[in-house]
């Protein structure tokens, strides 16, 4: 005889929505531009939106995303000095004296460091769920109105080579700086390095396969899909 059980069904979470390439590199572009404003209001709701989208897909990839981020890490701490320390404002740390970073520059300093962070984040997701195969059509529909068929053509084909160009290099840098790291020797050795990285690199392009490059043309995006960015920089102006 046939048992049966109780099953418990549990709503599974939506996936990211089918839009458009183009579309969805219009949004990046007016997302960008958001966040580059560094307004505290903007950013809460461009990290809200931006993480309810990781949500949504899965969360694709993150560990290239925290290796962007470490890869910022520099950049991130000059920006923090800068603003924090040469901009006019209260002193934060008042026991420092002349040497204290002003709140106001704290504030600004962290607010633009928060920007690079989730335009970053952004990029990486766009990149992470949007095949090359369709982001580089998208860059030529969207550079249509500003340049030529054949200008347009020569950046895809400049984007698609520089791609792929980057992939195939990586591990042969790699390879040639775990060599160069046995060998001790200061600044010497950095620049041995930096030239057998070179020399490996220029062999490595002199001898590689050159072939068709083929990029298939996009239809054009759905007109109620246009609502996306407006919706978008209609929510982005009041805040801004």
């Amino acid at each position: 005889a046939a048992t049966t059980r109780n099953v418990k069904l549990i709503p599974s979470l939506p996936s990211l929505p089918d839009v458009h390439p183009l579309i969805r590199l219009v949004a990046l572009l007016l997302f960008t531009t958001g966040m580059a404003l560094a307004r505290p209001v903007l950013l809460a709701a461009g990290s809200s939106l931006l993480l309810l989208l990781y949500l949504l897909a899965g969360f694709p990839r993150i560990d290239i995303l925290l290796q962007m981020v470490k890869r910022l890490r520099w950049l991130l701490l000059a920006i923090f000095v800068v603003y924090g320390w040469w901009t006019p404002g209260a002193a934060a740390l008042p026991a420092l004296g002349s040497w204290s970073p002003s709140d106001t520059g704290l504030l600004a300093g962290f607010a633009r460091g928060a920007a690079l962070l989730t335009i970053v984040a952004a990029v990486h997701l766009l990149l992470q769920s949007t095949p090359r195969t369709q982001l580089l059509p998208a860059v030529m529909q969207l550079l249509r109105p500003f340049c030529s068929r054949a200008m347009r053509e020569r950046l895809a084909v400049r984007s698609v080579l520089s791609i792929e160009a980057v992939v195939q290099v990586q591990p042969v840098v790699r390879d040639s700086l775990d060599q160069q790291r046995l060998r001790p020797g200061g600044f010497n050795a950095l620049g041995e390095a930096a030239r057998a990285v070179y020399d490996r690199v220029l062999e490595h392009a002199t001898h590689a396969d050159t072939g068709a490059i083929e990029i298939a043309e996009l239809s054009a995006p759905p007109l109620w899909q246009w609502l996306i960015p407006l919706l978008l920089a209609a929510a982005l102006y009041p805040l801004g």
